[in-house]
């Protein structure tokens, strides 16, 4: 089943109108068509965020069924969900970017840095060192 059609039956079930989901959602009846009708094939993950819980679903299952692929991290007290396009991007970045700022804002700005003045190689070997840092302290 295509996503459109799985979100229709979705939104069918809650005995919902395409104008009463839009209204609820804060986005244009016509963008609901476009995704029902298979016109946008891959709605962004702000409008699945935003129709999620007026279906009783999860964000999660949503992204999942529009076609984004789902990277499950197992950490020790919670697991990670990152999803990303079929080309490898990260679908919601801005969501990461939220979080990275929440815990730490300073490392948020010097990871903008890094990636805006440092050349490739240098960018490489920090992932390397933190990655090897992170599996270090996952071992323990």
């Amino acid at each position: 089943m295509k996503f459109g059609e799985f979100l229709k039956n979705l939104r069918k079930e809650k005995g919902l109108s395409q104008r009463q989901l839009a209204d609820l959602c804060n986005i244009s009846n016509t963008e609901i068509s476009r995704i029902e009708s298979g016109e946008r094939q891959k709605p962004s993950p702000n409008i699945l965020k935003a129709i999620a819980p007026h279906l009783e679903i999860s964000y999660g299952e949503l992204m999942t069924k529009a076609g984004y692929i789902e990277e499950t991290i197992d950490h020790e007290k919670y697991t990670e969900l990152i999803f990303r396009t079929e080309d490898g991007e990260f679908a919601d970045t801005l969501k990461m970017a939220k979080n990275i700022h929440n815990k730490d804002s300073e490392l948020l700005t010097i990871m903008n840095r890094v990636t805006s003045e440092l050349p490739k190689e240098d960018i490489t070997a920090i992932k390397e060192f933190a990655n090897f840092y992170l599996n270090k302290n996952k071992n323990k």
